[in-house]
């Protein structure tokens, strides 16, 4: 158990943290909730390290650049790349989603609001009989290589260490990079292992390189049972480990891991 006393020097509660910073205590509680402000949870109370406050303190009073572009126009950017898309036209594409992202986008709503929704779209024209599966094919691949330059450097300290990938079988990598993108846009050391990778082989890439959160996508039910088995297997190492599947969103796959960080 760590001693809080020990510490009060180099730290400061949740309360004197806000003090400081000359807002209230809430205020203080909503940045640590939502990542803003680190703060580490010691024997039932948050504590701030007094250089992160310094740090935060510096960077609220940088001038604050234009807002980040409105939900509205993120969906008029996402019917503007799904007929990019389709056309194959991935310059096109690419000019989109970089000035969004130059404008302030956070990464997890170019995801979200921009790229899934017109993938979505080619998909079920592809089921409905009106898209060739090859236009749905080169759609996923230059969704995966505007993912590559999305990939932020992650900035400060770290989460954690997570790992992402998709078992045997699951052949579709699209998840599996889109998870580990907004992992390490959210501060996270991510190992990005792919798809179709054996139970057995994740749970020893996990052991042996001290992950902490283990992120298995799924898109096929026999997927999702396996990744179950898989969940309580590396569970039981003592990995904690989520499992995603359709319907789940990047939000909830980030808050999730946060949940577990702490």
């Amino acid at each position: 158990m760590v001693d809080v006393n020990s510490t009060a020097i180099a730290r400061l509660d949740l309360q004197s943290a806000a003090d400081e910073l000359g807002v209230h205590y809430q205020t203080a509680y909503r940045w640590v909730r939502t990542g803003l402000l680190p703060a580490e949870m010691v024997a039932g109370r948050y504590l701030v390290s007094r250089d992160d406050l310094e740090s935060f303190e510096r960077s609220q009073r940088r001038p604050k650049g234009p807002p980040a572009p409105k939900p509205s126009r993120l969906d008029h950017a996402a019917e503007r790349v799904h007929d990019a898309l389709v056309a194959g036209d991935e310059t096109a594409a690419t000019k989109i989603v970089r000035k969004l992202a130059d404008e302030g986008a956070p990464v997890i709503d170019l995801i979200q609001r921009v790229l899934v929704p017109p993938l979505h779209r080619i998909g079920q024209g592809w089921s409905d009989g009106e898209v060739a599966i090859s236009t749905e094919h080169r759609a996923s691949a230059i969704v995966e290589r505007l993912l590559g330059e999305l990939a932020p450097n992650p900035r400060g300290r770290r989460r954690g260490v997570a790992a992402v990938a998709a078992v045997s079988g699951d052949r579709h990598t699209l998840p599996t990079t889109m998870a580990a993108v907004a992992l390490r846009d959210d501060n996270w050391h991510v190992h990005h292992l792919g798809a179709d990778l054996p139970p057995d082989e994740i749970e020893r890439f996990c052991l042996h390189n001290d992950v902490s959160l283990m992120v298995i996508t799924t898109t096929t039910t026999a997927a999702r049972e396996l990744a179950a088995e898989t969940a309580n297997r590396l569970t039981t190492a003592g990995i904690r480990t989520i499992v995603g599947g359709p319907g789940d969103t990047l939000t909830d796959l980030t808050e999730i891991a946060r949940q577990s960080a702490r």
